[in-house]
């Protein structure tokens, strides 16, 4: 929309809640929160009919909030964390499910009557809810050190919900330091690909690793060396 000469004729318009438009605009302070919930409310609008709910890990994926929230500190993944924990604490949004504030199981519903009712259908309830800190916490734990989705998207690129399954999955197994010492390689290397990053810590756990480095100083660190011995690497 920047510069253009304004909505087209055939412009599809999307419910909001009034009071996100009035005295909820007045309480809302963070740009966060407020972009956060107002994507939401356009996702859950666009699939009213095949569900009510937004997946948090595709949420975290979706490239128009992460556009929308570049800038913010710690990156679009921390922003966007913080923005659900605000509005789940505001109570404009709903959350459920899975076993932690990044879990794909995660789901997000409008706190109005077709929320509700979507949500109570799930089975997990009000009681299932994150705690807000919890989720606070995962952002705030990302401004100190990059997770391994903002890591992705300033090296890499644009995530895509099936990625953010095995970047979630890596976090899990690897230690944060090893992540962000495997990106730097990757970088370094100048092979800006999730596979050869996933194949350096790979590596790293069969061979393990030391003040940052490998492990054993074999051949395997020189890249053409590497990628002879565990095959050439598609992108992404």
């Amino acid at each position: 929309m920047a510069g253009s000469s304004g909505f087209p004729r055939d412009t599809r318009y999307i419910p909001v809640p009034s009071p996100l438009l009035g005295e909820l605009l007045r309480e809302v302070q963070s740009v966060e929160e407020l972009k956060c919930t107002l994507r939401v409310v356009g996702m859950v609008h666009q699939r009213r009919s095949r569900g009510s709910s937004v997946n948090v890990a595709e949420l975290m994926a979706d490239p128009v909030l992460a556009e929308a929230l570049a800038g913010q500190p710690g990156g679009a993944s921390a922003a966007t964390m913080r923005g659900v924990a605000e509005a789940v604490a505001r109570g404009t949004l709903l959350q459920s499910g899975g076993t932690d504030a990044q879990s794909s199981e995660a789901l997000l519903f409008i706190n109005d009557e077709p929320g509700r009712r979507a949500m109570s259908q799930t089975g997990h309830g009000a009681a299932a809810r994150y705690a807000v800190e919890d989720m606070l916490a995962v952002g705030a734990a990302t401004d100190s050190r990059p997770n391994i989705f903002a890591l992705y998207e300033e090296n890499i690129g644009s995530l895509t919900p099936l990625l953010a399954e095995e970047l979630k999955e890596a976090e899990e197994t690897h230690p944060p330091s090893w992540i962000e010492d495997a990106f730097k390689e990757a970088v370094t290397h100048n092979h800006r690909s999730w596979r050869y990053i996933a194949r350096i810590l790979e590596r790293w756990t069969v061979e393990g690793k030391s003040n940052g480095e490998p492990g054993r100083r074999s051949q395997a660190s020189d890249p053409k060396e590497y990628l002879r011995r565990y095959g050439r690497l598609s992108r992404g």
